[in-house]
């Protein structure tokens, strides 16, 4: 398995990749929580002496993610201060108590991509706009978010008729782009689920706790969760997300294709949100303690 890890290093070192789609500023302000207000039915809780964390989330974060794997991250998204959410959380970081979306500009400029400049261009559609007016000709790697601001609106069959080399939905957006509620994706769901408008070579549906699925329309190839010791689970998605566009853009094993992302998703739960991106010398040291 390490073998695997440097033959994919190796091979993604040179490529030029463009990342395009919104970039969200993460705030987390540390609370205590005092109890329920007397007067009204609402939590109350008081604010500690600890600095409110900033850090740089969406596609900045999965752009940071990938610039020490490949030649060059050309990031293309909104200014910084647009889209910005504040999580009230306690100490330790595991529970969020609260947050407060504040999103300023949902009328962005229309945005011209010419693929052929680029080996890898990645879309990350969060739903707040950017993506809307997005001109792009060529095929491309997408995620097209469900969250709580667009919940139903965001869904990925606004992308049918582009080409995609891949596309990375998770178990609630696949549930969605096929209309119909389930718990688990079976082998025959998720070739239905491809065969269902997505227009693409690779489809790669994360699961949770149980793991991620890849299928090109035939074969369906599972990958079991990595267990780390969670401390944030935010931002997990989006880490596999830049792996799988990478893998998808590579010659490489199917079982390496939901591996690797997988692994860096698992790694990225080890710290809060965004604080630390993923890295060659991180990756290769979580590989060693969890790859016999």
């Amino acid at each position: 398995m390490q073998n695997s890890i440097s033959q994919f290093i190796e091979l993604v070192s040179n490529l030029k990749i463009a990342v395009v789609g919104e970039t969200i500023i993460d705030e987390f302000v540390e609370v205590q929580y005092q109890g329920q207000s007397m007067k009204s039915f609402c939590p109350v809780f008081r604010f500690t002496e600890a600095e409110k964390q900033v850090q740089n989330g969406g596609a900045g974060a999965i752009a940071s993610h990938l610039k020490d794997f490949v030649k060059s991250v050309d990031l293309i998204t909104n200014s910084k201060e647009e889209i910005i959410k504040t999580r009230f959380i306690d100490k330790d970081g595991k529970k969020k108590h609260l947050e407060l979306n504040k999103i300023d500009n949902t009328n962005f400029d229309k945005i011209s991509i010419d693929t052929k400049k680029y080996d890898v261009v990645i879309v990350a559609d969060f739903g707040h706009g950017f993506c809307d007016k997005l001109e792009i000709e060529g095929g491309f790697h997408l995620m097209c978010q469900t969250n709580s601001n667009n919940f139903g609106f965001n869904r990925l069959s606004k992308w049918k008729k582009h080409r995609k080399h891949s596309i990375c939905l998770d178990l609630r957006e696949a549930s969605l782009q096929v209309n119909e509620r389930f718990e688990e994706c079976s082998d025959q769901k998720a070739i239905e689920i491809y065969d269902y408008e997505i227009n693409c070579d690779d489809l790669f549906v994360t699961l949770g706790g149980k793991g991620a699925l890849l299928t090109e329309g035939n074969n369906v190839y599972r990958q079991p969760v990595f267990k780390s010791n969670i401390v944030d689970t935010i931002g997990a998605g989006d880490t596999f997300f830049a792996f799988a566009s990478l893998m998808s853009a590579i010659e490489i094993s199917h079982e390496n294709k939901l591996m690797i992302p997988s692994l860096a998703a698992s790694l990225s739960t080890t710290w809060l949100c965004n604080e630390e991106s993923v890295t060659r010398e991180k990756l290769l040291d979580y590989a060693n303690q969890h790859l016999q």
